[in-house]
């Protein structure tokens, strides 16, 4: 499988402009197989939408759908959107998508909200994790801020051992071969960033696909650092810094299992339970 990231420079609230750019990395890349975006991809980082401004839920999946099957290429990202519950009450979300050409669709709402950022008085969080399966590769999806968070990002198979004391109570498995996480990730905090995607892949024995996007909004300048991160630590592609560019990545299934079986470490974790 080869996965490409997108580092892009996301044009403030002019989600036509954004599609557009999409689409250009979809008709370079013919050979992907998945293409993966930023955080609020089609906006930029909007924290306190006005009424009617984000898109609707349906039209973002309907249109990325639509590419998926036009490009034979799943696309991963994030969405500022809003969605109509069953009370008719519209709600916002900041929600990942992963769309296949098959028209399988996968949906993550993002659990932590940037609160530091208002993000939180604007939108409704999610509350359970997501795997994608494509081509054989499970994908963890997780979104900007949750990343500081190891417990949400933690592999786990469930109930495999007990606490010493006593039962453990012991969350669903969360199994993944890759943690894709899609950030506005502002350069003043660029070190926590380069720090806690490598924190991850070590701790969870995987495999990170990282894609923060660079320019300007009307809060933050962003620099990038868009990379994958082998289990070791160790940077295995990368996208230039402060521009718009992407990186291609293929993960090692075969040579994942056999680290996690030589060196299974977690067995060894500590049982938990998300809520």
């Amino acid at each position: 499988m080869k996965i490409t990231l997108f580092q892009s420079d996301t044009v403030w609230k002019r989600p036509s402009d954004n599609y557009c750019q999409i689409e250009a990395q979809l008709e370079a890349h013919p050979g992907s197989d998945l293409l993966v975006l930023p955080e609020m991809c089609s906006t930029g980082f909007v924290t306190d939408p006005a009424d009617g401004e984000l898109e609707r839920s349906q039209d973002v999946e309907a249109r990325l759908l639509e590419l998926a099957q036009r490009y034979a290429t799943a696309l991963c990202g994030s969405f500022a959107v809003r969605e109509e519950s069953s009370n008719g009450v519209w709600r916002n979300y900041n929600r990942a998508f992963f769309v296949t050409p098959e028209g399988r669709v996968w949906r993550y709402d993002k659990h932590h909200l940037f609160n530091p950022g208002g993000e939180g008085k604007a939108y409704t969080p999610g509350r359970r994790q997501t795997v994608a399966l494509w081509k054989g590769v499970r994908f963890g999806l997780c979104i900007c801020y949750d990343l500081r968070f190891p417990v949400w990002n933690k592999y786990h198979k469930g109930n495999e051992r007990q606490l010493p004391l006593g039962p453990a109570e012991i969350s669903p498995a969360y199994e993944y071969d890759v943690l894709v996480c899609c950030a506005n990730w502002p350069v003043q905090r660029q070190l926590a960033w380069e720090t806690l995607i490598r924190a991850r892949a070590i701790e969870n024995q995987t495999y990170v696909v990282a894609v923060n996007r660079v320019g300007h909004d009307t809060m933050c300048p962003y620099s990038g650092g868009s990379k994958v991160i082998h289990p070791y630590g160790h940077v295995l592609a990368g996208c230039d810094d402060n521009v718009a560019s992407t990186c291609e990545f293929e993960p090692d299934l075969e040579w994942l299992n056999h680290f996690r079986t030589k060196f299974p470490s977690q067995q060894d974790s500590d049982a938990f339970q998300i809520w």
